[in-house]
């Protein structure tokens, strides 16, 4: 039996990230949500105790917000096939220097 190809590889392995990755996106899409039900509850709260413990959680949530979306971005880079540079045009002035080069010298004409 043959051994798997490496596209076969990198299919096994983009799958699965694929998947991990839809499912951060999900738990950063809820925590912000929470993030901005949690900032409007800590805005009309007068209990300053509380609106302290609110805003220390929701660093948190923000920091974790951040960090998710690093990850999913790492994520992203490695899934997307790597694009290679595309080979440098040369410019018209360039190719029409270059061509005229290769070209045979005009016979000279008698008139």
């Amino acid at each position: 039996m043959s051994q798997p190809g490496p596209s076969t590889w990198e299919f096994t392995l983009s799958l699965p990230l694929g998947v991990v990755d839809n499912q951060l996106r999900k738990v950063e899409e809820h925590l912000r949500a929470l993030n901005m039900k949690a900032v409007d509850f800590g805005e009309r709260c007068e209990d300053r105790p509380l609106r302290i413990a609110v805003a220390a959680r929701l660093e948190k949530i923000g920091a974790l917000v951040d960090s998710i979306g690093a990850l999913v971005t790492r994520i992203d880079a490695d899934i997307q096939p790597r694009m290679t540079a595309p080979a440098r045009r040369p410019r018209e002035e360039e190719t029409s220097d270059s061509a005229r080069s290769l070209r045979k010298p005009p016979p000279d004409q008698d008139d």
